[in-house]
């Protein structure tokens, strides 16, 4: 993709802003937002509740870059793109949703590109991450990652990954069109 790398630059610029600023002017809050303040769309997905929080969303993210590799590249390229649809797609599917923090969202996405072009061990990570989201959204456990009072919002993770089936069909097409003689 040629526009991997300056995506990626934004991507790691986008988060260090947001783990450097205030987390109440960086996370997703609904009212801001409403009143303007639309940079929260990508700023609610990259900041954190906490230091452990952000620490297991990025240890998350590096088990998933020695599993798939270079190919992962791509789509962390994407997350500057996927960070404002995916808040969209909070803000629209839950409208008790007032407040938001956390990469996990987009690291599901990241999950599909592992399944995509992790091999073997990626798949199986993948079907891991599914049987965690399901026991997630069934019991309602909190996340030992989040500070007391802070629920898991698993919605944002099956969002995450319903953005990557996304990407990986985009990718597959883009791939067949690259393969393809023309």
């Amino acid at each position: 993709m040629p526009a991997e790398r300056p995506l990626l630059a934004l991507l790691v610029s986008l988060f260090a802003l947001s783990n450097l600023m205030p987390g109440e002017s960086m996370q997703l809050d609904r009212d801001a937002i409403a009143d303007g303040e639309i940079w929260r769309l990508w700023t609610g997905q990259l900041c954190h509740w906490s230091s452990l929080h952000r620490v297991g969303n990025l240890a998350a993210i590096a088990a998933l870059a020695v599993m798939a590799g270079r190919p992962l590249l791509r789509w962390l390229a994407l997350l500057p793109l996927a960070a404002p649809l995916l808040s969209l797609a909070l803000l629209g599917l839950l409208p008790e949703l007032q407040t938001y923090r956390g990469l996990s969202g987009l690291v599901a996405m990241l999950v599909v590109g592992v399944a995509v072009d992790g091999g073997t061990i990626g798949r199986v990570a993948a079907l891991a991450w599914g049987a965690k989201l399901a026991f997630d959204a069934i019991s309602g456990t909190p996340s030992p990652l989040l500070p007391a009072g802070i629920a898991t919002t698993w919605q944002a993770h099956l969002a995450g990954f319903v953005l990557g089936l996304a990407a990986a069909m985009g990718f597959l097409h883009l791939d067949r069109k690259t393969a393809s003689p023309s």
